[in-house]
């Protein structure tokens, strides 16, 4: 894992998107040299700023588009068949975006004709080298050699998503038996004597160890451990395991003492939350801009089919439990909640309307949230604000769970783009951990991120109900 801007990144996804984006950059001046060789001209390379301006915005556009449609998300990496749908999505978002460009940008030196040429070399391009990938790059070539320091449940569930989560990298090699161990994996090795690990590592050719001592009085070789840790060996407790490679906090493992003393929780300075703010400001106007063609429908649609106000405000716990009106398209009957307290929305929920439907499994019903965004109850990046009679339920059974109003709630989120929608108590617990993850780490380059991957959850969207 590489931290950028204290998120970490898998190496493996960095490394395809880097990979791509050279792709797209040499397909480009392929382009221009084809075209100006099949009208008879001579072609040259140019030293001029706005020439280069022009080609470097390609491979940064694709490789943002293709970001934000999820190519580079686990689904796309491990079924081949996702990938190319979302290559051809990607691809012509980013062609209708350069080309406005190119036409509200006319000092740019870049045909149309080129540029619809390069993009079809960068699908083909890519096409292949991600194919190539699928069939060749296997978790023992790509993948750090790792070690897994225990043979329980954890270790079991840390050797199944390895195999299925390639973009971790992760190769495990052995899984090493701790003393008092019950019922250890079959496949587990036992040491004559455990202090000998490190040399046992060292001979392994070992990279990285994850202690995955299931109960917290299992003795760990502390002394083995520390010779692996100064011979260069990187070592990982669970908590740090799930946090850089699967991007959250595991809340079971969680307490007050981490909280105090890790490094994170820092709430962003001055600098940056001022730079959130200005984001959240002009990512709603842009928002609200593009869309309004949209809601001006959306409302007349949502007046036609049902009885009841176009818009529904509904209490939310904001910033430092402070309660605001969230504002949302009616995607439900008038009485939803007329004969009893506030109840989750389940699957199939008779009491959406049919064009809620529509609106919740697009998220089109969220889109007046901009003006919550606006008046600074909101920001565009959060964890999702909840209603007060779950918080107070929520906060009662979920240690730390109050923890998530440190920060502005948000339109999109960490948890919303990592996790399918929440409607039970479990939910709210998977999601605070991934809520967990981006206060902790938060930085203007994980908003950034999540703005541009939220594109992928309403394109393609999962457990909207």
């Amino acid at each position: 894992m590489v931290r950028i801007f204290r998120h970490y990144v898998s190496t493996v996804k960095l490394t395809l998107a880097a990979v791509d984006f050279a792709l797209v950059f040499g397909c480009v001046i392929l382009a221009e040299y084809l075209r100006y060789e099949y009208l008879g001209l001579h072609w040259t390379t140019t030293l001029a700023l706005e020439a280069w301006l022009a080609k470097f915005m390609v491979p940064l556009s694709s490789v943002a588009a293709l970001l934000g449609v999820g190519c580079y998300h686990s689904d796309a990496i491990q079924d081949f068949r996702i990938f190319v749908i979302r290559l051809f999505v990607g691809l012509c978002a980013a062609g209708m975006f350069l080309s406005a460009l190119l036409y509200l940008l006319p000092m740019l030196p870049l045909w149309r004709s080129i540029l619809l040429l390069a993009l079809m070399l960068s699908a083909l391009a890519v096409f292949t080298y991600h194919g190539l990938f699928q069939l060749l790059g296997k978790t023992n070539l790509i993948g750090r050699r790792v070690l897994i320091l225990g043979a329980g449940k954890l270790a079991d569930e840390l050797q199944q998503y390895a195999a299925q989560a390639r973009e971790a990298g992760m190769n495990i090699v052995d899984i090493v038996m701790l003393p008092g161990e019950r019922a250890p994996l079959k496949n587990a090795i036992i040491l004559n004597d455990i202090d000998d690990l490190h040399s046992y590592a060292v001979e392994r050719e070992i990279e990285m160890i994850i202690v995955a001592n299931d109960a917290d009085d299992t003795a760990v070789p502390l002394e083995a451990l520390i010779a692996c840790k100064l011979a260069g060996i990187e070592i990982k407790d669970r908590l740090a395991f799930y946090e850089q490679v699967r991007g959250y906090v595991e809340l079971t493992s969680v307490r007050s003492e981490w909280i105090i003393f890790s490094d994170g929780f820092r709430g962003g300075t001055g600098v940056e939350r001022l730079a959130k703010r200005m984001l959240d400001v002009a990512v709603s106007l842009l928002l609200l801009g593009v869309t309004l063609p949209v809601m001006i429908l959306v409302a007349l649609l949502v007046k036609l089919t049902s009885r009841g106000p176009i818009f529904y405000r509904q209490e939310r716990v904001g910033m430092n439990g402070q309660t605001f009106g969230l504002l949302k398209f009616r995607s439900m009957r008038q009485d939803a909640e007329a004969h009893g307290a506030p109840q989750w929305a389940q699957k199939n929920d008779p009491r959406v309307t049919p064009i809620g439907t529509l609106l919740r499994k697009t998220r089109l019903d969220e889109l007046p949230q901009v003006l919550n965004v606006l008046n600074g109850a909101m920001s565009f990046v959060g964890p999702r604000p909840e209603r007060p009679y779950f918080v107070a339920q929520l906060g009662e059974q979920i240690p730390f769970y109050r923890e998530r109003h440190c920060v502005k709630p948000g339109i999109t989120g960490w948890a919303q783009i990592q996790y399918p929608y929440g409607a039970s108590i479990e939910d709210a617990r998977r999601k605070l951990e991934y809520d967990l993850y981006y206060i902790k780490n938060y930085s203007l380059f994980l908003d950034l991120l999540i703005i541009l991957q939220t594109v992928r959850v309403i394109l393609f969207p999962s457990g909207a109900r």
